[in-house]
């Protein structure tokens, strides 16, 4: 199965602290190994408002269900290319 890098996006009408997003990714985290996504990691803007999570997978059909199905849903999922320095 190929698999392909993807971005979720993630908009919050209030400020999120950092640990209520960490319990976040633990109950994605039980989601995504049963659609065989492998996370590649996460990133909470300082104020709180907006997330993006990198993640591998074959398609963002099984990344928007995993998060939907661990309450953490994605207002946008999208394929990238991966630039590293």
């Amino acid at each position: 199965m190929d698999m392909a890098v993807y971005v979720g996006e993630r908009t919050f009408a209030q400020p999120v602290s950092l640990d209520a997003f960490q319990q976040g990714g633990v109950k994605l985290v039980e989601c995504i190994a049963r659609h065989d996504i492998q996370w590649l990691g996460s990133h909470l803007a300082k104020d709180g408002l907006r997330s993006i999570c990198l993640f591998e997978a074959a398609d963002a059909e099984r990344i928007r269900e995993a998060a939907n199905t661990a309450g953490v849903p994605f207002d946008r999922v999208w394929a990238a290319d991966v630039m590293a320095p």
